[in-house]
């Protein structure tokens, strides 16, 4: 055993890892990718798994392969309703891509959560456990704002907006029952009872499915990111004490900062390996996303729909918001690791014995480093890019406007 991680054996880790990663846990049972940490899955468990993966994904492409042939085959005629199609039909897609990021990363996901467990189960300073679980507080409020808008704005608009919209009569004298997700289904007339009850109870299933997917990778970003913070700051009040004259064994607190130090940066790699691929999706879909809805908008208001208006703006809020937080969750990592880099360098380092003060010099370096997320290696997450990502949007939005009148 380290010397960092025997001084303080936290004995409620078990509760408090649970109460970390609940909100998480929940919903990636669901997906079936919450991976164990302390065994294999047994040959049942792992039936379950893959059934649960399978489902998932069909209820996902049932939403977004029908819509995409509606698309091609259907509104060839009707560009408007084209239009109209092609934002849930975008997200679609992109929930399927970001699921399948999460499986492909699952080792990844389990590598990080172990990390977790073991910062909780010793802790490196006695008032470690309070500004950890003040962190988890902070992710835990960002995945219940990220679960509320979502919810909200994606179930009412496999609800509210296919009802709202009431039976159209075509010339034909062909009553036809909106759906949320408008398809071209080739095996069967959705239009026909009970095929329309189970079409549209497959597509609220997956809408539930696909903004579980989002909310996941909202909340898998806040809790990695928001431990890595806490370690953060547990690493300055080690440094604090390192040079403090009052405290004795300075090999022992000199190796504790040193591997707190490099314990972190391995983290925030291990973050970066896990998330960028999922961010990356994020990012593109949203800026998309906010393009074809803020059309959706207009095209309803010219239409007089009122309640369609009001699903799309809260769709809109949400998308928002929720590129809001993920970007602000790089935000703060980055100036939390600035702070650290800051504090070091007001460290009284002259206090320590001569041969020890050129160790120090390695710990500031280090420090200097920036720590940031990126999306796909190559966006950086920070409120700059939210600004460029809302003004890429508008652009979009602008030229799709142009062409499409």
């Amino acid at each position: 055993m380290n010397l960092l991680l025997e001084k303080h054996p936290n004995k409620n880790y078990e509760q408090d890892v649970k109460y970390v990663t609940k909100q998480s846990h929940f919903l990636l049972r669901i997906l079936g990718i919450w991976p164990l940490l302390d065994r294999n899955l047994s040959v049942v468990e792992t039936i379950c798994k893959i059934l649960l993966i399978v489902i998932c994904c069909t209820l996902v492409c049932f939403e977004g392969i029908p819509s995409m042939l509606y698309c091609i085959f259907i509104t060839e005629e009707e560009p408007r309703a084209k239009l109209r199609m092609i934002a849930p039909t975008i997200y679609s897609f992109t929930a399927l891509a970001k699921y399948g990021a999460l499986i492909v990363y699952e080792n990844e996901i389990r590598s990080c959560l172990r990390h977790i467990k073991n910062d909780w189960k010793f802790i490196a300073v006695l008032n470690a456990r309070d500004i950890m679980i003040e962190k988890a507080k902070t992710g835990r409020s960002m995945f219940t704002i990220c679960c509320a808008f979502l919810y909200s704005a994606g179930l009412s608009y496999h609800t509210i907006v296919p009802l709202s919209r009431g039976k159209a009569v075509t010339h034909d004298n062909i009553t036809i029952r909106p759906l949320a997700y408008a398809g071209y289904f080739v095996l069967f007339d959705e239009q026909r009872s009970p095929a329309y009850e189970i079409v549209f109870l497959l597509q609220f299933f997956g809408g539930f499915i696909m903004y579980s997917v989002t909310i996941v990778t909202y909340g898998l970003a806040a809790l990695l990111v928001m431990h890595a913070c806490a370690q953060m700051k547990i690493l300055m009040i080690l440094m604090e004490e390192l040079v403090d004259e009052r405290e004795k064994n300075a090999d022992e607190k000199l190796a504790a900062v040193v591997e707190r130090q490099i314990r972190i940066r391995n983290f925030l790699c291990l973050v970066e390996d896990t998330l960028q691929k999922s961010s990356l999706f994020e990012i593109l879909g949203n800026t998309i996303m906010m393009c074809f809805v803020g059309y959706c908008i207009l095209m309803e208001w010219q239409d007089g729909n009122t309640a369609n208006v009001c699903t799309f703006l809260v769709a809109l809020a949400s998308d928002t918001v929720n590129i809001f937080l993920l970007c602000y969750i790089g935000e703060y990592i980055t100036a939390t690791a600035d702070e650290v880099a800051w504090r070091t360098s007001k460290l009284e380092w002259y206090r320590l014995p001569a041969k020890r003060t050129r160790d120090m010099v390695l710990i500031i370096i280090v420090s200097h480093i920036p720590s940031k997320i990126t999306a796909g290696k190559f966006i950086v997450l920070s409120l700059k890019t939210f600004g460029d990502v809302m003004k890429s949007a508008v652009v979009y939005f602008n030229i799709l406007r142009t062409v499409a009148d």
